[in-house]
């Protein structure tokens, strides 16, 4: 988990210092945007379907969720990255459930351990991914995953619905942030600046509550699986 984040913010961090080194770029980032503001009949599908894509074949979904603030702005960027994100997370909970699952069944059919967890989820599968998404666990591992078990479709949509939130909103807050920034430069012919102070202290206390959060979450759910998933030594042979 902590490689993950590393990486991911190496990968912001060395597209920002890229960006903010070739200013000659910002006309043509602006350029985008304003393709996409001009020509939503062709942007919104063309987001839509390459997000949708970049979940079921598990690519990393944040990279969208920043496009569609820069792309679209605030507003529109997060209803669309939050339909697309609802539709290729249940798709792949589909596809785990329909060609996985009797699979998975087959071959853990005597783990009381699997047994125990699929029992669990069963009965609170909302509470189960909801807590999961809010603790930042792989989004699009869990999308397979959860369709392995018995989670119902109910139980996963909304607790992926509202699970995602925080972290798709913080993202698509920081796209379109950026375009405005880019804009100011470009406009006035300023040298790569400091982003606004406000803009900059949001983004860092709402990533920082998500983290707190995320933490939490991932304790509490440890705890609850050691309490509650039996083990091999629990089970009593029958008399």
């Amino acid at each position: 988990m902590k490689r993950r984040i590393i990486g991911t913010v190496a990968i912001v961090a060395a597209l920002a210092i890229a960006i903010l080194l070739i200013p000659d770029r910002w006309d043509s980032l602006i350029s985008v945007a304003k393709w996409a503001e001009s020509a939503p009949e062709y942007a919104w599908p063309l987001y839509l379907l390459s997000f949708i894509a970049s979940v079921i074949l598990m690519f990393p979904g944040w990279i969208f969720m920043v496009a569609g603030g820069y792309l679209f702005g605030m507003t529109i960027g997060s209803l669309l990255a939050f339909i697309a994100n609802m539709a290729g997370s249940v798709i792949a909970f589909f596809l785990s459930k329909s060609y996985a699952r009797h699979w998975v069944e087959a071959k853990l059919a005597h783990s009381p351990r699997f047994q125990g967890f699929d029992e669990g989820v069963n009965r609170n599968g909302f509470n189960t991914i909801l807590f999961a998404r809010l603790a930042l666990l792989p989004n699009n591992l869990l999308n397979y995953a959860c369709g392995v078990t018995g989670m119902s479709l109910r139980d996963f949509t909304f607790g992926t619905a509202l699970g995602s939130l925080p972290i798709l909103l913080t993202n698509v807050l920081i796209g379109a942030s950026t375009v405005d920034l880019f804009s100011t430069m470009s406009e006035e012919g300023l040298a790569p600046q400091r982003p606004p102070l406000m803009l900059l202290f949001g983004i860092i206390v709402g990533l920082a509550l998500i983290t707190i959060l995320s933490r939490r979450l991932r304790g509490r759910m440890k705890n609850r699986r050691n309490t509650n998933v039996p083990t091999p030594d629990d089970v009593k042979p029958e008399k």
